[in-house]
């Protein structure tokens, strides 16, 4: 996993988890700004699919879920 400061960790350690929540705690509030049914929340909500379903393989990775 490459975080958003450039550094390579392994998939399911704490850096890696965190990393994820940050960057789909940043796309919530990005998604939440936008207006109901634009292309921009269409995209949001796609990137968050995609940031949960590495989130839950890291944590069971990791043992954590």
């Amino acid at each position: 996993h490459r975080c958003l400061n450039g550094k390579s960790v392994g998939v399911g350690t704490k850096s890696c988890i965190l990393d994820l929540e940050r960057r789909i705690d940043d796309a919530v509030s990005s998604r939440d700004s936008c207006d109901m049914r634009s292309d921009a929340r269409l995209h949001y909500n796609g990137l968050l699919k995609i940031l949960r379903r590495k989130l839950r393989q890291a944590l069971k990775v990791s043992g954590h879920a």
